[in-house]
């Protein structure tokens, strides 16, 4: 695949890159990328209150599942890491389920669907998003197979969520139990306004964050950083993880990444800070994510978490 090529020249730039690098906005970065995982973990712990208020929720606990989860995403596709919250949660709070626990990542990535919608949108409105007809030509994305298949990729959809709608009723219809947990972790959003005094304010102040990681990244690989630049990439980190192939996106996250950001800096440059970026955020992730699994839950042998949690 060429973004596997991609990626491959990326991680060559990078080796070449590292005297470049800016120390001090990395760490600045690195902080607010942290910041960003604590308020998330803030606002899925209110979710997860609502879910179960008869039950006491540690905040050390919902902290730990959300840190450990994001580890496990950082190195597996599929977004693995979302089953060991899951399973992290189910331990920690003895009275939950499984079920519930994780129909609470829904309102959890509500907030996040729209404030993505937004940005894909205003980068697209603005040109800086090229459009998918344009994607096979610069041979550097996964979804191109969309861009080419477009009636087949629409069938395709069409078949997953009416299979999915079929399986849902069927499951909703036989098992009301079901039924009911996964009403129960959506607690939250049945009382709108503790969903937005609760849960809106941590993520909108975690998603600038973000923007301000993202920002200090780039001023710390030496490309242009600006405001847009920064929100560019953090359209091209949510774009290239839709279709979850690869652990954070890698490939194409960094072919895409020099495709947006062409004339902002050398392609070299670019293509260094692609790789760097992830690599510094990868290796936090997963340092955070291990240490999350042994001080709170005492082991990191994710086959045996997964078991105590059921």
């Amino acid at each position: 695949m060429e973004s596997l090529q991609s990626f491959l020249d990326a991680v060559a730039a990078f080796g070449d890159y590292l005297s470049h690098i800016a120390l001090a906005p990395l760490g600045v970065a690195l902080v607010l990328h942290l910041s960003n995982l604590f308020l998330r973990s803030r606002a899925w712990l209110a979710i997860l209150r609502a879910a179960f208020p008869d039950d006491y929720v540690p905040l050390r606990v919902v902290v730990g599942a959300y840190v450990a989860g994001v580890g496990v995403n950082a190195f597996a596709p599929a977004r693995g890491g979302d089953v060991v919250k899951v399973a992290a949660v189910r331990k920690g709070v003895p009275t939950s389920s499984v079920p519930a626990v994780a129909s609470s990542l829904l309102p959890e990535t509500l907030f996040d669907a729209v404030a993505v919608g937004a940005l894909i949108g205003w980068a697209y409105a603005t040109g800086r998003l090229p459009g998918l007809p344009t994607l096979p030509d610069a041979a550097a994305f996964e979804l191109s197979f969309v861009a080419a298949n477009p009636g087949l990729a629409l069938v395709l959809a069409a078949g997953l969520l009416v299979g999915g709608a079929v399986l849902y009723r069927w499951l909703a219809g036989h098992v009301r139990a079901f039924r009911r947990r996964i009403g129960q972790g959506m607690a939250i959003l049945r009382t709108p306004r503790r969903y937005l005094t609760q849960v809106v304010p941590y993520q909108f102040v975690g998603w600038f964050c973000r923007l301000g990681s993202a920002y200090f990244l780039l001023d710390a690989f030496r490309v242009h950083a600006t405001i847009e630049n920064a929100a560019l990439v953090m359209v091209v980190g949510s774009v290239s993880t839709l279709l979850p192939i690869t652990p954070g996106g890698a490939g194409p996250q960094q072919a895409l990444l020099v495709l947006v950001l062409a004339g902002e800096a050398t392609t070299s440059a670019l293509l260094a800070y692609s790789v760097g970026a992830q690599v510094a955020i990868t290796v936090v992730n997963v340092a955070l994510g291990l240490t999350a699994l042994l001080v709170v839950f005492g082991s990191i042998r994710l086959r045996h978490l997964h078991a105590e949690a059921h």
